[in-house]
C-alpha cells in the first residue's frame, strides 16, 4: 500500500461500499479535494483563535482519516485534538505545519492508487 495508508482501513471502507467502485472512487476523491480546504480552514481557526471550529474541522479529518485508511494523519490530528482539549491552542498550532505535510503525502497516495487527478 503505502506509508501513510494503511491497507485494512482502507479495504474495511471499500468493502462496506459493497462493489460500487465509482462510490469508492467518489469517497477517495472527496477527501484527496477537500484536503487542501480542510487544513486551510484549521490553519485559520487555529490562528484566530477559534477553538470550537478547530475542534469541528480536527474531527472532520480524524473521521475521514480514519476511514481512508490515513493513519498518519489521524495520528497527527489527533495529537493536535489532545491539545486543543486540554486548552492548549498554540501546542495543537505547532503541528500544523506536519498535519499538511503528512496530509498531502497522503492525498498523493490515494490519488495514485485510484488514479485520481489533482
Amino acid at each position: 500500500m503505502s506509508a501513510h495508508i494503511e491497507a485494512t482501513a482502507l479495504r474495511t471502507l471499500l468493502t462496506q461500499m459493497g462493489g460500487d467502485r465509482e462510490m469508492q472512487r467518489r469517497f477517495v476523491h472527496d477527501f484527496v479535494h477537500l484536503w487542501r480546504s480542510r487544513s486551510q480552514r484549521l490553519a485559520t481557526a487555529l490562528a484566530f483563535p477559534d477553538a470550537e471550529e478547530a475542534h469541528v474541522v480536527l474531527l472532520s479529518i480524524r473521521s475521514s482519516s480514519t476511514m481512508v485508511g490515513a493513519v498518519t494523519v489521524e495520528a497527527t490530528a489527533a495529537m493536535m485534538h489532545d491539545a486543543l482539549r486540554d486548552g492548549d491552542i498554540a501546542g495543537s498550532a505547532r503541528h500544523i505545519d506536519r498535519l499538511n505535510e503528512v496530509g498531502e503525502q497522503a492525498c498523493h497516495d490515494l490519488a495514485t492508487m485510484f488514479a485520481l487527478q489533482r
